[in-house]
This record gives structure tokens, sequence and C-alpha cells, in this order.
């Protein structure tokens, strides 16, 4: 039987796999996760069996820390997917997260959200 191609539930046919698939059927992380939350690879793990989504997370990764909304654009799956698969990949102890703080977030500074609105209100 010949080999089955990487890319085999990909094509013009049959369409891209559908997300249930990815994630078997998993709607949920098990993990409370922001989209700013910066993920690391970590050394391999001897005996993580890892699907090639998650694999390609953890070549995204590699190198520097990336957010899970930039995980999810690079691989083009949707965020909730990416969150699931970064679950697995904490499970299997491949990564490391850094959730961010309030104080480090500069989204939750109340002077910059007041002028920002400000400025929203202005060109009302």
């Amino acid at each position: 039987m010949p080999a089955v191609p990487s890319d085999a539930w990909a094509g013009s046919r049959l369409g891209d796999v559908r997300p249930y698939a990815v994630t078997a059927g998993r709607t949920q992380s098990r993990y409370d996760l922001s989209l700013t939350s910066s993920l690391c690879s970590r050394p391999a793990t001897v005996g993580a069996a890892l699907t090639p989504e998650c694999e390609a997370l953890l070549l995204h990764c590699s190198g520097h820390p990336r957010s899970i909304a930039e995980l999810a654009a690079r691989t083009g799956h949707p965020v909730q997917v990416t969150k699931i698969l970064i679950g697995d990949l904490l499970d299997a102890r491949a990564v490391t997260l850094n959730a961010p703080t309030p104080r480090n977030n500069p989204g939750t500074d109340p002077q910059l959200l007041e002028a920002v609105l400000a400025g929203l209100k202005s060109l009302v």
C-alpha cells in the first residue's frame, strides 16, 4: 500500500479538515488561556506522541516566546482550536506558559483606556 501524503486530507475535493477533527471533538481547553499568554517550547519530551498540528505549534514557538493569538494566525487554526492544542502541549510538558500579569499588560491601564475612549468619542 503506498504511503499517504501528510496533506492527503486537504484538497479541492475534500476541503480542509474540520476543526473538530483536529481536536478529536473537544470544544474547550482544560486551561484558562489568554490570547496574550506567551509560550516557549521546552526540550523534547521523551515518549510524547504529538499530533502534526502540535508539532507545528512547537516549531513556531521554538527560539522565542509567541502569543496564542500569533500562533493561531501562523498556523491558520481558529483560536479555540489553538487553545485546545496548546492544552495538549501543556499536558505533555512540551511548552511553558507565561501568562500576562495586569501590571505588565498595557491594555488594562485605566489611563490608557480613558484616552482611547476619549479619542473614540471625538470621532463620533
